[in-house]
């Protein structure tokens, strides 16, 4: 587990009631060099008062809007299986402008998600089951929105007896599962969190299905000892070096990454990597070059995703990442373009400038690895139409690095219908 300094640790008198989520807040708080006597207990009736007191109104905002990173306060919990959040009457008692998002993870709401991806949204994406118990991280990345706090919602045990496996057996065509990928990272926590070795062990009894670990951690030398029998793939989000030092000051740098993919690939799992978010940085090639050159002579990822920094208008991401940082060309063109790409999920960067960044991309990889399958990550189809040629395959017929259709040795899925929402 990190070595992290939260400004403040809550735990819900509700994560004790049961032995094995005391036990598992005790051995987190036992990491951190704190025990139960250094904590404030609370109950949800209590949420309204963290807020205020905590000041999470903007907990919940793009960390680069932070004017500096600092470790998540930890808020320990459970989900709540079985019953429903209600946000909406507690949300009425929290301080104006407390996030809604966050107010419903302090009350245990969350865990599974039937992901669907709309056919109308530009994005070219599979539709999954996937499943998060934590929200908040400590990595401070400027573009994500887990900061300040952490819920970690430790009734890891009766989540999965009640909900992960009778979703899994459901959902038989689902090969892949993915946990905590929306707002946390799951190693920042392991192994003291427990529940990566309770999902490889159980994957690694079904017959064809896989848990997946996306990551930008180096904290791997436990993974080691885990029995996954194949059945758990590491899938590393790797970015060049800048951006992970200054764009995610949090992380692992580009070179602790690979490491860590190095280190899973030689006890056998399957390891992939997407080269994302790809952020164009003052001498962004050279970087690539660097990073690909790494990257390739150390680890032989099973697959290679590319995708952009995406998800906001123009002004947005010139509020959390320092324009100077920026290199000047794909500035302007962006600032350029700001009117024509409002509202286009792959932008705020036009079409043509995505489209050199990936062509520079792929050739520097196929420099090093003429066959290894590389994919575009939540791309437009007009891009995917650009690049099947060079690809190989199309959007329909991609093995994505996190897919819920993509096991290990998977180069291409067969897809009937609309790519988008595929599967």
């Amino acid at each position: 587990m990190y070595s992290l300094a939260p400004d403040a640790v809550y735990v819900f008198e509700r994560a004790l009631e049961d032995e094995r989520s005391a036990a598992r807040i005790e051995r987190m708080l036992h990491a951190l060099g704190r025990d139960m006597g250094s904590v404030e207990r609370v109950d949800d009736d209590d949420i309204p008062e963290m807020i205020q007191a905590e000041s999470w109104q903007t907990a919940r905002l793009r960390q680069g809007c932070h004017s500096e990173h600092t470790d998540p306060s930890l808020v320990f919990g459970t989900l709540a299986v079985g019953r429903t959040a209600d946000t909406r009457a507690m949300l009425e008692r929290c301080p104006e402008g407390s996030p809604a998002s966050l107010v419903h993870q302090l009350l245990g709401g969350g865990g599974s998600n039937v992901h669907h991806e709309q056919p109308n949204s530009n994005r070219v994406c599979r539709s999954r089951v996937q499943f998060d118990t934590i929200y908040g991280c400590p990595h401070g990345c400027a573009y994500c929105g887990g900061g300040k706090v952490a819920v970690i919602n430790t009734n890891v045990e009766e989540f999965v007896e009640r909900e992960v496996i009778p979703l899994s057996e459901a959902n038989p065509w689902q090969k892949v599962f993915m946990f905590n990928s929306s707002l946390s990272d799951t190693l920042a926590f392991e192994p003291e969190y427990g529940m990566s070795e309770i999902l490889a062990e159980y994957y690694a009894s079904t017959p064809d299905q896989h848990y997946l670990i996306h990551t930008k951690s180096a904290n791997v030398d436990w993974m080691r000892d885990v029995e996954h029998r194949g059945h758990t793939i590491a899938l590393w989000s790797v970015t060049n070096d800048t951006t992970s030092r200054v764009i995610e000051p949090g992380s692992a740098t580009t070179q602790e990454r690979i490491a860590a993919a190095r280190v899973c690939q030689e006890a056998g799992y399957s390891v992939r990597v997407k080269l994302k978010p790809i952020v164009p940085v003052v001498n962004w090639r050279q970087e690539c070059e660097q990073m690909v050159e790494q990257m390739l002579t150390q680890v032989r990822p099973e697959n290679i995703g590319l995708c952009m920094v995406a998800w906001m208008p123009a002004a947005e991401l010139e509020s959390i990442i320092a324009p100077d940082l920026l290199d000047q060309g794909v500035l302007e063109a962006m600032r350029a373009s700001a009117e024509e790409m409002a509202g286009v999920l792959p932008g705020p960067f036009p079409h043509e400038v995505r489209a050199e960044v990936y062509g520079f991309y792929l050739e520097q990889i196929r420099k090093h690895d003429p066959d290894v399958p590389v994919f575009l990550c939540t791309e437009s189809l007009d891009m995917w139409h650009e690049f099947e040629d060079r690809l190989g395959y199309g959007a329909g017929q991609y093995a994505c690095g996190c897919g819920p259709q993509s096991p290990p040795g998977a180069r291409e899925i067969e897809c009937i219908g609309a790519p988008v929402g595929c599967g």
